[in-house]
């Protein structure tokens, strides 16, 4: 049916068939002229941007602009080789009484990389005039390396041999290698693959540059890592290296020398996908975005009258709608009977005029918009050293004062979730920055967040010609927040922990938000710091686990209440695809201090330990109840299967 087709069906690049079609560069990706380690968390766009660059993606398109094969070689900087780290095949490659596991995995590698330029010079063969001499004495030289029992011929038999190379070290891996089976010698990567790529240059009579993509570098086992790392820091021309990597995937910057390490800038270019801030993430969106509903249209599957812009269906978030909301039943709001004996205990403590007592309740709480009654309770209801008098509110008020507009503007979205909490009505999640700020610079969560918004609008027969309501957006960002929350629960090896603490922070963060006499002096919490010089090994090897997977983004510490010499160095954000399922605000306005003691027991994996950890925070009672009640959905704590959360 012409108006269902959902754009945004496809977020992963393994389910792309034509990627170029979907492909939009990040600006300073293309061209480095050294090794670069691109560093984003799942669904930020390294993939993507490793095989748009290798030459199989690029060798299509020219095709399908029906340009000659040789472009491929005379019109691009360089042949892209694509390798994604076979994580079962290498983890293997461990244990038992062996002695060159690392032999053993750069032969490996060099089999792997040879695989792709076989198949690569076999592909292009059929198009230009290469040097059959050239190609025979390739064949036998390197069969013969890797096997000295080679007897291959043809480019095609060495293509099927490589084969049994792969075969001969998983039989070597499984303890399986007996005096009959295929041999395999061990190679040095930088050398073989180095000789490979001269050598190709010599077959096709063209100066190239290869560039090796390693992707999920994070998966390889150390000594692996360090085997890359050696790749990295002594390429040479004509063959570089690259590797992509999650957050905190590179555990070691060693390499196979003693004596040496690989740091950037010196070694190669580090280049960071999805920075908190960044002015060019949204203008990426909107290109991608764009990309995908003009393809629908062309393909006949969306109506040619559609916008192509993605703010026309998400729109912009509007205070102001949320209040309207809120105010329907404006009788219903407790905060207002409250306000009244507040002021009139105030009035009568500061010794005011009855008369002017009952003027400051009119026009205070009666007369005041909701969003304002709610902020002058919130700024009276709490003795600190910034309260105003029951006098200077009116004043301030009554006059509009410069001092009031910075209250107001300071606490007004934090003001939002006491209102909603109150009203008993759920926050809402909508319009284009809102869903760029949950996406938390992960390209894929902001289409998982667009396909949720269609395939709900079009159950009630969406036909793209308006913006998709409010509602249905915070519908799906809540559908969307509260399976990422369950996933955590997968996340090898420390998934039940970081479960645990991303539920238990998250309702410490809804709590600050929604407690009756928050004075909004530190609003909208979401992030927090803790003296991370004092850490123990095993509390950061969880934090590293959830940076890593993206649970918690890093970011350097903002608005330090202590001296430079404050042992908080990081700064640590939930990510903000979880803040729905909680209730809470996806925008970095303050931060909590954790005591490291806290902090270990929200990490102990120990429903107990957890439990103790929040109560500590709060200091309560044991008798008190753990988890603030939110009216809008019911939590799940420890349901780490199908349907827990929301």
């Amino acid at each position: 049916m012409l108006n269902q087709y959902n754009p945004f069906k496809d977020n992963r690049t393994e389910q792309m068939r034509d990627l170029w079609k979907y492909y939009v560069p990040f600006p300073g990706l293309d061209g480095a002229g050294k090794p670069i380690v691109v560093e984003g968390g799942r669904g930020s766009g390294k993939t993507m941007f490793f095989q748009c660059n290798s030459w199989r993606q690029i060798l299509s398109q020219i095709r399908k602009s029906e340009q000659p094969t040789s472009y491929l070689f005379d019109k691009y900087d360089f042949v892209g080789i694509y390798y994604r780290v076979d994580t079962t095949f290498v983890s293997s490659m461990r244990n038992r009484e062996e002695t060159d596991w690392s032999s053993i995995f750069e032969t490996y590698l060099s089999i792997c990389v040879l695989q792709e330029i076989l198949e690569l010079i076999l592909i292009v063969r059929n198009d230009m005039a290469i040097d059959e001499t050239e190609i025979n004495n390739f064949v036998v030289d390197f069969s013969k390396r890797l096997n000295p029992n080679s007897r291959v011929d043809t480019l095609l038999e060495f293509r099927h041999e490589i084969d049994l190379y792969l075969d001969a070290i998983e039989d070597r891996i499984n303890g399986l290698e007996n005096n009959d089976s295929f041999k395999v010698r061990w190679v040095n990567a930088h050398r073989i693959i180095r000789d490979i790529c001269i050598a190709c240059n010599r077959m096709l009579k063209r100066d190239i540059l290869f560039k090796i993509f390693v992707d999920e570098y994070e998966t390889l086992q150390d000594y692996q890592q360090k085997i890359i790392n050696t790749l990295i820091k002594h390429s040479t021309l004509p063959v570089i290296f690259n590797i992509g990597l999650r957050p905190q995937g590179m555990r070691t910057n060693e390499t196979i020398s003693a004596t040496e390490t690989i740091e950037a800038p010196h070694d190669y270019e580090m280049l960071t996908l999805g920075i908190e801030g960044s002015a060019i993430y949204p203008k990426i969106l909107k290109e991608i975005c764009k990309k995908r509903i003009a393809l629908g249209k062309e393909q006949g599957k969306i109506p040619k009258s559609a916008p192509e812009e993605i703010e026309f269906y998400l729109g912009s978030y509007s205070l102001e709608y949320e209040l309207e909301r809120i105010n329907r039943f404006p009788s219903l709001l407790p905060h207002l009977k409250k306000l009244r004996l507040l002021i009139q205990e105030i009035g009568k403590t500061e010794d005011i005029p009855k008369q002017k007592i009952e003027e400051c309740v009119s026009i205070l709480c009666d007369q005041a918009p909701s969003l304002n009654s709610r902020l002058h309770y919130a700024l009276l209801c709490k003795k600190t050293p910034f309260t105003p008098t029951l006098c200077e509110l009116y004043e301030a008020y009554s006059s509009n004062s410069k001092r009031y507009n910075d209250w107001m503007h300071n606490r007004k979205f934090g003001l939002i979730f006491l209102l909603c909490k109150e009203a008993k009505k759920e926050k809402m999640y909508y319009g284009f920055e809102v869903y760029t700020a949950l996406s938390s610079n992960i390209v894929r969560y902001f289409l998982e967040l667009c396909e949720q918004v269609f395939r709900i609008a079009f159950l009630s027969n969406y036909s793209w010609d308006t913006m998709i309501v409010p509602e249905i957006q915070t519908e799906a960002a809540r559908y969307v927040s509260e399976y990422k929350v369950v996933d955590i629960a997968g996340y090898e090896p420390f998934g039940k922990e970081l479960r645990l603490f991303i539920q238990y922070i998250g309702q410490i963060f809804y709590r600050l938000h929604t407690a009756e006499n928050n004075t909004l002096g530190e609003p909208e919490p979401n992030h927090f710091n803790t003296k991370d010089l004092s850490l123990s090994n095993q509390t950061k090897r969880l934090i590293s686990s959830a940076i890593m997977w993206n649970v918690l983004q890093e970011g350097e510490p903002t608005k330090r209440k202590q001296s430079k010499l404050s042992p908080e160095t990081v700064d640590y954000y939930i990510n903000k695809i979880y803040v729905p399922y909680f209730g809470i605000s996806y925008r970095n306005q303050r931060k909590i201090q954790l005591d490291v003691d806290i902090l270990n027991q929200l990490l102990s994996g120990d429903e107990g330990e957890a439990k103790a950890g929040f109560r500590n925070f709060f200091k309560l009672k044991e008798d008190q109840p753990v988890i603030s009640e939110n009216p809008t959905h019911q939590v799940s704590l420890f349901d780490f299967g199908q349907g827990g959360g929301v």
